[in-house]
């Protein structure tokens, strides 16, 4: 989820459509040389943090199917597109990281603290389309609704967890393998009074027994989705999974999921959210599994 204030788009105006394109490739090219080149990609990093809301201005934008195909197929995109979404979840790891940090130093109301950072709306958007489309899905004569909810990859501000938490009155147990995140989160946590409600362990979702949960989030810069996908069908007996992803030119900055493997895989697409125009860039899958799942190659 992205992390940065924007700025004024790069282009104001109708432009011909292979410009644009070559605009666009050639601006993230400029983007991802100066963010490779950096040693610092934290916020007090003004000429990376005010490029990378450049970019951010850009993704929100309108692209055709055929403008999206031409950035995405073109060659320096796919040689260096791996290479910049890393940057970009340093950049964004670093964001939420001294977000955490500071308000665990801070003193008063911490709620209005953390409701009133700049991502606060945007995570609110998102997991309000989430939970709606999720209660769809849970059927009306199970306890699934009231069921605690683990969250694979809540970084170091956990602002979905949270979230799941207030508006969906549910416990959330946060899945977090880096150890400055997890002891960042779980100090927020504990400072925001919500230690025993959302809690935090440290672990990877590729190896987390979900024997016990059928209700799970996988946030999006989690690397190794596809293995949490197995071990989520391993060990779990009914699993009903929110799985972000990245749509269309919006997968410069998130890896996308391969949805023609996830059949393949014993999953079922339930449903998707959308990204909202000038304010999330997620999209979120929800799957079950409908049969045996065989892994393939």
């Amino acid at each position: 989820m992205e992390s940065f204030s924007t700025a004024t788009n790069i282009h104001t105006g109708s432009t011909p459509s292979m410009q644009k394109v070559d605009d666009f490739i050639d601006f993230i090219r400029e983007v991802n040389e100066l963010l490779q080149k950096e040693e610092d990609l934290s916020p007090a990093n003004q000429r990376a943090t005010n490029m990378i809301g450049r970019l951010l201005k850009q993704l929100r934008s309108y692209y055709s199917s055929e403008e999206v195909k031409a950035v995405l197929s073109n060659e320096y995109i796919v040689m260096n597109q791996r290479m910049l979404q890393d940057k970009l979840s340093e950049a964004e790891f670093l964001v939420e990281l001294g977000d955490s940090r500071h308000i665990c130093k801070s003193e008063g109301s911490v709620m209005d603290i953390v409701t009133r950072l700049p991502t606060w709306n945007i995570y609110m958007a998102l997991v309000s389309q989430e939970l709606s489309t999720l209660r769809r899905f849970i059927r009306q004569d199970s306890h699934t609704e009231k069921s605690p909810i683990v969250f694979v990859g809540s970084g170091p501000m956990p602002l979905s967890p949270i979230i799941l938490h207030l508006f969906g009155d549910v416990e959330v147990i946060c899945l977090e393998m880096d150890s400055v995140a997890y002891d960042a989160s779980s100090s927020l946590l504990e400072h925001m009074g919500l230690g025993s409600k959302v809690t935090v362990v440290m672990e990877n979702g590729s190896n987390f027994d979900y024997s016990t949960y059928n209700r799970i989030f996988v946030a999006s810069l989690v690397r190794n989705k596809r293995a949490v996908l197995e071990q989520i069908s391993r060990t779990s007996p009914d699993p009903l999974i929110a799985i972000r992803t990245a749509e269309g030119m919006r997968q410069i900055m998130y890896e996308a999921i391969d949805e023609s493997q996830l059949n393949k895989q014993g999953w079922r697409i339930l449903g998707r959210t959308c990204p909202e125009d000038n304010l999330v860039i997620n999209s979120t899958l929800f799957l079950d599994r409908f049969t045996t799942p065989t892994i393939s190659d």
